[in-house]
């Protein structure tokens, strides 16, 4: 049984192609390729990665493909990226949800962990507007020692 196409922006797309895209566009952030990340955002993206500031420096919203670039090009400096996995993509319309895990060694001190990551992406013309980003905070706290555990 086929699925039917998603219209997103003005053009029209079957899943296979969305999920080829997707495999792509997170084939290109865990190998810390910053340009061709970006490429699969608008000019004016923004990208949000919501946690607190306190525990993960690195949330907060990055504007256009430059600040969204060097946000992933900062990741990679202090993390090593050894795989990721995507459990689901869902997409309707112009809206796409995400839920992958990615396992990552933080270099400051060697630890591994799993992390959980739900991504809530909207496109417009073919390219990523907006990507809302949730991860599990509290583990990724722990792991980077700014959260000490009892």
């Amino acid at each position: 049984m086929n699925s039917p196409p998603s219209t997103i922006g003005e053009r029209t797309y079957r899943p296979k192609a969305i999920t080829e895209a997707i495999h792509a566009l997170y084939a290109a952030r865990n190998a810390g390729d910053s340009q061709e990340y970006a490429s699969y955002f608008a000019p004016d993206a923004r990208m949000t990665i919501v946690a607190n500031p306190a525990l993960n420096p690195g949330a907060g919203m990055r504007l256009g493909r430059e600040g969204i670039a060097r946000h992933l090009e900062s990741l990679h400096e202090i993390n090593a990226y050894l795989g990721y996995e995507i459990e689901a993509i869902v997409a309707e319309g112009d809206k796409i949800a995400v839920r992958w895990t990615a396992e990552v060694r933080s270099l400051d001190n060697g630890r591994v962990g799993s992390y959980s990551v739900l991504d809530h992406i909207s496109v417009r013309g073919g390219l990523i507007v907006e990507l809302v980003h949730f991860y599990d905070t509290g583990s990724v706290g722990i792991a980077r020692g700014r959260i000490k555990i009892a």
